[in-house]
């Protein structure tokens, strides 16, 4: 086979995995909303590190930034913000997620561990392994809450064709994008979206918005992978103000 015979054969599978993509029809329940149930778990786990690009270090894998807006892949942080979340990282002793908090939207879509999702007509349940998180997604219409604080806020989801988006809201600002001290910050606003693009791939967006805190909203994305059949979440013995050897509270200005 020639050079130009093989890179046509080579555009050819190209062409032909693409529209495979494109023509992927999802599961459907019987309202005809696709059907996310399952078992799911991020694709690559060095997003719950670090949502930027970084480099391997002691406990923590290199990898990619999932920031795909805006371009460059950096947090849009405002003059002082980055220097906040550097600071973070140097006291990673304050991560909620380190004192059993939960993680917060988005960060709870990308733990290492994995998640369910469970549908019905009028909700999607989220349910996290880590914390016994639960999130509950009404799709039916409701008004949010109002005078609502929580780590993973209030949402509110509904179907644009086949993609679920999520508006969220009532973050209580305490949470963390990462185990890197990114933050989002109090009055943070987040929508997210969902969308099969394969029998075992669910694609994740969310969007962030936070003029206090950045200079203009960033959407970051990260695909969860469906698990095996046989997979289930199993008992995390980690309950909201446990404390570790590095959260125990100080003692006559000494750990205990």
């Amino acid at each position: 086979m020639t050079g130009n015979s093989m890179k046509l054969a080579m555009l050819l599978l190209v062409s032909i995995s693409i529209a495979a993509q494109s023509e992927f029809t999802p599961p459907r329940l019987a309202d005809g909303h696709p059907d996310f149930g399952g078992i799911w778990m991020a694709a690559s786990l060095s997003a719950a590190f670090n949502v930027e690009e970084h480099g391997a270090s002691y406990g923590t894998p290199a990898g990619p930034s999932v920031i795909v807006d805006p371009p460059g892949g950096k947090l849009p942080y405002l003059p002082g913000m980055r220097e906040r979340a550097a600071d973070n990282d140097q006291h990673r002793e304050r991560d909620p997620v380190g004192q059993c908090h939960m993680h917060g939207v988005p960060r709870v879509m990308f733990p290492p561990f994995p998640l369910e999702i469970i549908q019905d007509g009028n909700f999607v349940l989220i349910l996290a392994e880590t914390e016994h998180g639960v999130r509950i997604i009404p799709t039916d219409g409701r008004p949010f809450l109002k005078d609502y604080s929580s780590w993973n806020g209030d949402s509110r989801g509904h179907w644009e064709g086949d993609t679920l988006v999520v508006e969220v809201r009532g973050l209580n600002g305490r949470g963390w994008l990462d185990q890197a001290g990114n933050f989002m910050g109090v009055g943070a606003h987040v929508v997210e979206r969902f969308r099969l693009t394969g029998k075992d791939t669910l694609d994740y967006q969310a969007t962030v918005e936070n003029p206090k805190v950045f200079s203009q909203p960033f959407t970051l994305r990260v695909p969860l992978r469906r698990r095996p059949a046989d997979v289930e979440l199993l008992e995390y013995g980690c309950i909201e103000g446990e404390r570790d050897a590095a959260h125990l509270p100080a003692v006559n200005g000494e750990k205990r």
